[in-house]
């Protein structure tokens, strides 16, 4: 198993920092959340949320080796052609180090945003998935050939992205549920002569910060159902079954190595809510090797 970062919402100065540290200490992706689906009204607060795109473009100009995705896209936020454009862009930039992740997001972000939710989200997104894999392969002039992962919830999405694309993003999952998902992620993927690449984000925050994110979770019902499916009920139940006690770096890492035993390809640390230092502390702790 590999072992990679996700960071949001940084300033690009800051973000570069992090990945050639992550670099160093042998950490091989950078996943960047696409932070989109802000309330459009104007009179409102104000944005927020970097563009993940351009973030990474200023990580691959100051980085070697390091892996870098968007993970994910809310595709209903975007235009096929003009995703495509920028993936290629990205893939160029970085000599075939960018991965695409895209995922169909939920009801209630669309509802926010004013942008319509589509009625089948499986049949949207297996409709992105093949026209992005057909820019990818056959239809760039320049920069093509970046792999695909889905974002996923449910058993459907798992196979949709294992078996047409080439593997999912998965989110929230005990080390249980995570063998469970890879299994089934591994068979889909057979079926079709694909790797099936799984990839896990492992949120290592401040507890209160974790909290916070286990409540505005489960406050969408795609995913209130993802955490009762795993026997998690409350805030307190989530973030003890599916995030890493930064408090002991030496639980984590024992935690990590259960995780490796599930046959994830890679993990991503999201070390959200530290300072520079506290994050570095974390990283260096829980580093490769």
């Amino acid at each position: 198993m590999d072992l990679g970062v996700c960071a949001r919402d940084l300033p690009a100065p800051e973000l570069c920092r992090l990945a050639q540290y992550a670099e160093s200490l042998g950490y091989t992706d950078l996943f960047v959340p696409d932070i989109r689906g802000a309330d459009p009204d104007p009179d409102g607060p104000p944005l927020g949320g970097r563009d993940a795109f351009v973030s990474l473009g200023s990580v691959f100009a100051a980085t070697t080796t390091i892996y870098g995705a968007v993970g994910v896209a809310a595709v209903i936020f975007h235009q096929p052609t003009a995703l495509a454009v920028a993936a290629s862009t990205l893939n160029e930039v970085s000599d075939g180090r960018f991965t695409l992740g895209v995922g169909i997001s939920h009801a209630e972000a669309a509802e926010r945003a004013g942008v319509a939710f589509p009625a089948s989200p499986m049949a949207e997104m297996g409709r992105w998935v093949s026209e992005l894999a057909t820019r990818s392969h056959y239809g760039m002039a320049f920069g093509g050939d970046w792999p695909i992962l889905v974002g996923a919830l449910g058993p459907k999405m798992v196979a949709l992205g294992a078996a047409h694309a080439d593997g999912v993003v998965l989110n929230w999952l005990s080390v249980d549920e995570a063998a469970r998902t890879v299994t089934a992620a591994k068979e889909a993927a057979a079926e079709t002569s694909r790797n099936g690449r799984t990839v896990l984000y492992l949120r290592v925050m401040p507890g209160d910060l974790a909290r916070t994110d286990a409540v505005n979770y489960d406050a969408m019902a795609n995913y209130h159902q993802h955490f009762v499916n795993q026997g998690l009920h409350t805030p307190d139940d989530i973030v003890a079954a599916t995030c890493l006690p930064a408090s002991d770096l030496g639980e984590a890492r024992d935690r990590l190595a259960a995780y490796a035993e599930t046959g994830l390809d890679l993990v991503c640390l999201y070390p959200h809510g530290w300072d520079e230092a506290e994050r570095n502390r974390i990283l260096a702790g829980l580093a490769p090797g």
